[in-house]
């Protein structure tokens, strides 16, 4: 929650307009994932595309993924949700590489869903936040 409201105090969320598909059939329509993404440049340019249930009245998470299209040093990606951490990457230097979650997450409309860089800074040091979080909100109906 601290990093939520972090990231709102420091204007990264940002809201993601879902794509929709316009089949034919409801059934259809509800197999397919609604995907929002939001780019930024802040330290590293990166990309958090989030996919949602089909179902247009919800709000439920199948899918996060990040991807760096500038170098960001040594370090991993966190992608979280409103209950926390989802996944952490492998550390390693990340430019033009994607990381990614899928299976399911519990979401609500107005939920924030986000990825965040941790920097290494090396012999043991620990990790600084090496991006502002960059996140996606949840629009369920």
């Amino acid at each position: 929650m601290k990093r939520m409201a972090a990231a709102m105090a420091a204007g990264i969320v940002l809201m993601g307009i879902a794509s929709t598909s316009t089949s034919a059939s409801a059934a259809e329509n509800a197999a397919q994932n609604r995907t929002s993404c939001q780019s930024t440049t802040l330290f590293v340019t990166h990309t958090l595309c989030v996919s949602f249930e089909g179902d247009l009245y919800d709000a439920d998470v199948v899918k996060m993924e990040v991807r760096a299209s500038t170098r960001t040093g040594m370090g991993h990606w966190e992608l979280y949700g409103p209950r926390g951490t989802i996944k952490n990457s492998l550390d390693g230097e990340w430019k033009d590489r994607t990381h990614d979650w899928s299976g399911y997450q519990d979401g609500a409309h107005g939920d924030l869903w986000c990825a965040v860089f941790w920097k290494d800074m090396g012999g043991g040091s620990g990790y600084i936040k090496g991006t502002q979080p960059l996140c996606v909100r949840g629009n369920g109906i």
